[in-house]
């Protein structure tokens, strides 16, 4: 089990203001340009498709017998970083932008950079944060470079607050020109003309594009959804296994929502209510969560052996009690393993919504842009 979870679960949180990034910068001769920074969601909402009428397959829905028909299933999708490829490559030209003034630009290299903070609350899965000698944050770097870069990024279990850089430096060339004024029938103009006998020249510039992934109390609902919605092994049950665990999460959701819609002016302490909420939604995530580093069905959920060999029994709707031996017992109401960490995720999103709503804690913290 992820003891250190429990420790640090509740840590304080505070916030740090972000400067926002110059459009073009000059780093010893090298021209940065900022070709935008692009925010991104971990889960987006969507409407499940269908197939041809031919098929016979049947439409997602929810069954409801001889009773009165109910709205479809919730529909989420995982967050995507996608860039542009040619093949399996990366195609950097699209992200090569000649400068006005410049024509014949040559990429000369290009790097993608992804840059974790790390977590108080989940130190063990993405890492406990980094601070220099002055409170800023120090990332965990992942670079890639060449036809080693990854062009399709699935976010749903990224932490908000990652980024993503690319910088794509070029060499372009150019002919110097002067300033000159010229006076015709009382009108004087300047216009820009090649210098004489300076030739063409080569300029170096970087094109810096950037993505960074966010949450909010909105996103948060489709986290859960997507969370509701995938199987996570052959027992054909989602990460979030119990649907009382589900509701209470809605619910809970739901609450933080409209504490976070309140007008602080008019409804008293605003932060108190936000802060209370996540309180909230945070112990029922921690006290209902089976913490494991690999699901085995067999040892989770035995049942009767079937043909001679030990088999499983499926659980049912409600969150119910797990028991490892003498090594003690957990709640699955919500599951977390190594390759599906998702009270971990949830718990990093209210981390981060934590800091975007102002309340204050723990110093130093972590980024919120």
């Amino acid at each position: 089990m992820k003891r250190s979870l429990f420790s640090l679960a509740l840590a304080g949180l505070a916030v740090m203001a972000a400067l926002p990034a110059s459009a073009q910068i000059n780093t010893g001769g090298i021209t940065e340009f900022s070709r935008g920074v692009f925010n991104l969601a971990e889960a987006y909402p969507c409407r499940v498709g269908t197939y041809a009428d031919n098929s016979g397959i049947t439409n997602e829905q929810i069954f409801t017998g001889t009773c009165a028909s109910q709205d479809g299933v919730a529909g989420a999708a995982p967050g995507i970083l996608a860039l542009r490829r040619s093949g399996l490559a990366l195609d950097v030209n699209c992200f090569a932008v000649t400068p006005a003034g410049e024509f014949g630009c040559v990429v000369q290299s290009y790097r993608l950079f992804k840059m974790v903070p790390g977590s108080f609350k989940c130190p063990d899965v993405y890492g406990v944060p980094h601070f220099d000698d002055k409170g800023n944050i120090l990332f965990y770097t992942y670079v890639q470079f060449g036809t080693g870069v990854r062009t399709w990024w699935s976010l749903n279990f990224t932490q908000p607050g990652t980024r993503f850089a690319l910088q794509v430096t070029s060499a372009c060339q150019f002919v110097p020109t002067m300033p000159v004024t010229t006076t015709v029938n009382g009108v004087t103009t300047t216009t820009q003309v090649p210098v004489p006998g300076a030739g063409q020249q080569t300029h170096i510039h970087m094109d810096s594009w950037r993505w960074r992934v966010v949450a909010d109390e909105h996103t948060l609902l489709n986290v859960i959804e997507l969370m509701h919605g995938g199987a996570v092994s052959t027992l054909e049950v989602p990460c979030i296994l119990g649907e009382d665990m589900y509701d209470a999460l809605k619910k809970a959701q739901g609450r933080l929502a409209d504490a976070i819609a309140l007008d602080g002016n008019v409804v008293g302490d605003r932060l108190t209510q936000v802060g209370n909420a996540i309180f909230d939604i945070e112990a029922l995530i921690v006290a209902n969560c089976l913490f494991v580093e690999v699901l085995n069905p067999l040892v989770a959920f035995p049942g009767a052996d079937q043909f001679g060999a030990p088999n499983i029994q499926p659980p049912g709707n409600t969150a119910q009690t797990v028991v490892f031996g003498n090594q003690g017992s957990a709640v699955a109401g919500i599951i977390d393993t190594i390759e599906h960490p998702c009270c971990c995720k949830l718990l990093v999103d209210l981390e981060w919504i934590s800091l975007r709503q102002g309340l204050v804690g723990q110093t130093p913290t972590l980024p919120v842009f």
